[in-house]
């Protein structure tokens, strides 16, 4: 099967549980993509241990790895590493997509339609919550446009997720989707929450953006368009 078909997509994690939520997506959405992991749990761990120089290294590092299996794009699953995946930016020529990035350009287009943007940042750890947040926040200023953002964070949600506890995980969530449905949307800000994206769209009378769904349809249109 020749590129057009079977596309080869890097997909870069810093834990395991961002793997099953974009494998899955990809599966929905574009089975015919030609996927493969690379994950790297110690970048979690060495956050506040390597400076932002070493981090760059270590992200520039597993993206060389990934152009050297000849992939078409990379796209990173773990949204704390703004910087360090920049880098990788501006070191490689290929699609590098942030995990959020494609998702906060369609929050971006929302934003200038409306007059007045009202959003919820939710997310399972609050790093990840402030900042999706601060990035929107950060945006909205600079192109003075309203958009008025909550944070909320569910409380052991994530902890429940590594001890292999899924549906409570997704239940936690699909009650907090519940609990805030006055406003105009709800911003997912972790790869690892889309296991309860359908139910959670279900029982949500305000629409759900899941960063995977719209990173998938945003590679595959680039991919294409540039092939």
């Amino acid at each position: 099967m020749n590129f057009q078909m079977r596309p080869k997509i890097a997909l870069i994690h810093a834990t395991r549980l961002a793997i099953a939520p974009i494998e899955n997506t990809f599966k929905d959405l574009w089975p015919s993509a030609n996927i493969f992991n690379l994950l790297d749990e110690g970048l979690l761990k060495d956050i506040d241990l390597l400076s932002s120089q070493q981090m760059n290294q270590r992200f520039r590092s597993l993206a060389n790895y990934a152009v050297s299996t000849g992939c078409e794009a990379i796209l990173f699953t773990c949204s704390v590493f703004g910087d360090a995946i920049d880098s990788v930016k501006e070191a490689l020529a290929l699609p590098v997509y942030k995990p959020n990035e494609a998702m906060i350009e369609s929050i971006y287009q929302l934003a200038q339609e409306k007059k007045e943007l009202a959003i919820v940042v939710m997310g399972t750890a609050q790093l990840s919550v402030d900042s999706l947040s601060h990035e929107i926040d950060e945006w909205a200023n600079n192109h003075h446009v309203s958009i008025k953002i909550k944070k909320y964070a569910v409380d052991q949600a994530f902890e429940l997720l590594c001890k292999g506890q899924a549906d409570v995980h997704d239940a936690l969530i699909v009650e907090a989707v519940q609990k805030n449905q006055s406003i105009n949307l709800i911003v997912f800000t972790q790869f690892s929450m889309a296991s309860a994206y359908q139910r959670c769209s279900q029982v949500s009378s305000v629409p759900i953006f899941s960063a995977p769904v719209i990173a998938v349809q945003t590679i595959q249109k680039r991919i294409f368009h540039e092939s």
